[in-house]
């Protein structure tokens, strides 16, 4: 996809002292819209230019004066980049791949979502699409940037629903042993299962320093809290799916948006 024209804005129609069909209209494919707003440089050398095609010192003047005035604003720019980059400049390393390129990204687009907010030429509902978009953009890579919050996200859902399970035993020591598993208190000992091969389950309690598997005072508790813990981890995986699902429809949605927006955001 090409870049295309835009609308302008009625007042900077006026401004510019343009008529109607010049880039003033709504229709922003129309082939009367289509027309270069940047001007690049024209000649290299503009005195030379100008001695060989008979063109007034003054015109040459004018021309030069302009030259130095790019020169200026590109100091300018340089100066003003090393301001407002500093931050990410700062934090960036050589060896990041994919959090690297959304920061720079993150960093220019609210950079230009700002310019466009406050010096925008473009009519005001094409303007307001492009900084929406750009704004979604924004968040989309905020949130890609840390992949791991996807999961977090999920499982804080998950933990929510079982508070008890935020101090849930995942370890114990059988005397010089030590080994893991899934334990939730129950009355003096714990209700759980053991990781591993052939996992015991059901109810525990230290005898004499051993964590053993010994009768349950409450059966039917200790048959309830297991089905908890069951579903709690079942909840768990369907956590990590979700989290999973997230990620990719965030990946879907900045190709869209790149793709549908990627020239768009100009002035």
């Amino acid at each position: 996809m090409l870049k295309g024209s835009q609308p302008l804005d009625p007042n900077v129609c006026k401004k510019l002292g343009l008529k109607e069909n010049n880039g003033c209209e709504d229709d922003i494919y129309s082939d009367r819209n289509i027309k270069s707003q940047h001007i690049g440089e024209m000649f290299d050398d503009l005195f030379s230019f100008g001695r060989k095609h008979g063109v007034s010192l003054k015109t040459r003047f004018a021309w030069k004066r302009r030259d130095i005035a790019g020169r200026f604003h590109d100091i300018k720019y340089a100066v003003r980049n090393r301001i407002k980059w500093r931050k990410t400049l700062n934090i960036l390393r050589p060896w990041e791949g994919f959090d690297g390129l959304f920061l720079v990204m993150q960093t220019h687009l609210a950079d230009y979502i700002s310019t466009e907010e406050e010096c925008g030429h473009s009519h005001r509902e094409y303007k307001n699409r492009k900084i929406a978009t750009a704004k979604e953009t924004v968040e989309l890579l905020s949130r890609m940037r840390e992949p791991d919050e996807y999961l977090h996200r999920r499982r804080e859902e998950v933990e929510a629903k079982y508070p008890r399970y935020k101090s849930l035993i995942t370890e114990y020591h059988s005397g010089a042993l030590s080994s893991c598993g899934d334990f939730v208190a129950q009355g003096k000992g714990f209700s759980g299962k053991e990781s591993g091969r052939n996992p015991r389950e059901g109810y525990f309690e230290f005898v004499d320093g051993v964590f053993e598997l010994t009768d349950s005072p409450d059966q039917g508790e200790t048959d309830r809290l297991l089905a908890e813990l069951s579903k709690y981890h079942e909840d768990l995986g369907d956590a990590y799916r979700q989290a999973e699902a997230d990620s990719d429809r965030d990946f879907e949605r900045l190709g869209h948006l790149l793709k549908d927006n990627l020239y768009s955001w100009w002035d």
